[in-house]
C-alpha cells in the first residue's frame, strides 16, 4: 500500500478525507498503523482558524494508538507487530530548558499533528523515541486518552497537594480526566463548573460536585465554607479566567490549561493584592505520559457515557457536531 486514507484540514472548518502518500520511516523512527484516535479540544479550535499554529493543509491527530508496522534501521525500543500509544511531543533533548527537565517548553519543541503530519491518518510516522509499548489487549480508545490524562496529570502536579480541594473549570474531557486524576492523587472535595448541563451529568456521576456559572458563588460558601485555595482552568476564556481570580483565595493558585482565548483583560492589581499565582501549565512531562498509561491500565478512569467511537471517515461530520455542541459525547475516537 502506497497511499492512505486520511483526514486534512484545508482551513476553517474544512476538512476532507483525501488520499495522501504513505509516510516514510527514517532509520530513527516507526510507522505506525493507527487504530484510535481521539478529536482533542486544541483541534476542534485549529478546525474553527483560532489556532495559529496549525496551517493548511494539515493532518492533524495527537492523541493515538496503533500498531507498530515498519521500524527504522536505528530502532531497538519496539519491534512490527507491538502496540503502541506515542507521546507527541517532541524535543531537542540539548537546549537549557531540556537541561533542566523542561522539555515541555522545550526551545525547539515540536508536536505530531501541528509541525508534522499526525495521526488522522491510516499510518504515521514518529520518532521511536516517542513510543511506549501496552498490552495486546487494551482497548485502543482507552490507551489513546494516554496523552490528555498526561495533560490532567501535570497540571495537578502543578497546582494541588494531597487533601486540597479543587475547583475545575470545565467538565470537557479534560476536565473530566483532571477531576479522575485529581482523586487518584489524593485530592480532597472537587467541584467542576460546566454550561452544558449533559456534561454535569457525566460529573455527578463521577461523584464530584457540581455548578453551573451562575450559581457558582453561592455554591463555593456550601461546598467550600473557606473558600478554594486551588483553581484549575479547562477552559480559558475571559469569563473563566476573570471569575477565577475573583474566587481564588488570598496566597491561592490558579492553574491556566484551556487555551480558549489568547488575550483576557484581568484585574492584575487584586492579583498582586492577594498574592495570587497564575500558572501556565502546558503539556507534560515524561514521567506524567508514563503515569497516564499506569492509571489507564489500572483501571482507574472511567470514560462511561462520555465517550464514543466511529469511523474516520465520519471525522468532518465529527467535528462539525462537537463544535455545535450536537452530539452526547465530550469525546470522540476515530477509529481505523
Amino acid at each position: 500500500m502506497n497511499v492512505v486514507r486520511a483526514l486534512v484540514y484545508q482551513g476553517p472548518q474544512q476538512i476532507t478525507l483525501e488520499v495522501c502518500d504513505l509516510p516514510i520511516c527514517t532509520p530513527d523512527e516507526v510507522i505506525i498503523q493507527v487504530e484510535a484516535v481521539g478529536i482533542c479540544g486544541s483541534e476542534l479550535e485549529g478546525y474553527l482558524g483560532h489556532s495559529s499554529i496549525r496551517k493548511p493543509p494539515l493532518i492533524m491527530g495527537h492523541e493515538f494508538c496503533g500498531i507498530v508496522s515498519s521500524i527504522g534501521e536505528h530502532v531497538l525500543e519496539v519491534a512490527i507487530g507491538d502496540k503502541v500509544v506515542v507521546n507527541p511531543l517532541l524535543t531537542c533533548g540539548r537546549c537549557d530548558r531540556c537541561l533542566m527537565g523542561k522539555g515541555n517548553v522545550c526551545r525547539k519543541r515540536s508536536i505530531v499533528g501541528i509541525h508534522r503530519p499526525g495521526a488522522f491518518a491510516q499510518f504515521v510516522a514518529v520518532p521511536s523515541a516517542n513510543v511506549y509499548k501496552v498490552p495486546p489487549e487494551m482497548d485502543s480508545g482507552l490507551a489513546s486518552l494516554a496523552e490528555p490524562l498526561a495533560v490532567a496529570i501535570h497540571s495537578i502536579k502543578l497546582g494541588i497537594k494531597p487533601l486540597d480541594d479543587l475547583l475545575i473549570f470545565g467538565a470537557g474531557p479534560i476536565g473530566l480526566l483532571t477531576l479522575q486524576a485529581a482523586r487518584q492523587m489524593g485530592a480532597g472535595k472537587v467541584m467542576i463548573v460546566e454550561l452544558q448541563q449533559a456534561r454535569l451529568q457525566h460529573v455527578q456521576r463521577l461523584g464530584a460536585e457540581v455548578a453551573s456559572p451562575d450559581e457558582l458563588e453561592a455554591r463555593i460558601k456550601v461546598v467550600f465554607p473557606q473558600g478554594v485555595n486551588t483553581i484549575i482552568d479547562c477552559v480559558g476564556v475571559q469569563a473563566t479566567r476573570e471569575q477565577a481570580l475573583r474566587l481564588i483565595n488570598p496566597g491561592g493558585s490558579i492553574i491556566m490549561v484551556g487555551l480558549g482565548q489568547d488575550k483576557t483583560l484581568l484585574d492584575v492589581n487584586h492579583l498582586v493584592r492577594q498574592e495570587v499565582s497564575f500558572i501556565g501549565s502546558y503539556t507534560y512531562a515524561p514521567l506524567d505520559f508514563q503515569q497516564a498509561i499506569q492509571l489507564l491500565l489500572q483501571g482507574a478512569i472511567d470514560v462511561e457515557g462520555w465517550t464514543e467511537s466511529r469511523d474516520l471517515a465520519e471525522g468532518p461530520t465529527a467535528f462539525q457536531q462537537l463544535v455545535e455542541g450536537k452530539t452526547k459525547a465530550s469525546k470522540i475516537f476515530l477509529k481505523l
